[in-house]
């Protein structure tokens, strides 16, 4: 899967989801996608940020563009 992406939160999202978008920025590498992941039901994404942070996302809980590049730290 493994592309770059920028995220926004559904107005619908959980604060949880508004939060990490909201403290790690707008840009994410997607790294994997899987369902119900550590108690998260349905389709999750894998995001890595540029300050490092990484972390599974409902998918039904942002929308998604992809970017072309993107750097990251790591």
């Amino acid at each position: 899967m493994k592309m770059n992406v920028t995220l926004t939160p559904h107005t619908s999202a959980t604060r949880r989801t508004r939060n990490r978008i909201r403290e790690h920025g707008s840009t994410f590498r997607a790294e994997r996608s899987s369902a119900s992941v550590h108690g998260l039901a349905g389709l999750c994404w894998l995001v890595r940020a540029s300050d490092g942070w990484m972390g599974w996302l409902p998918r039904n809980e942002f929308n998604w563009q992809h970017v072309d590049k993107l750097t990251l730290d790591r």
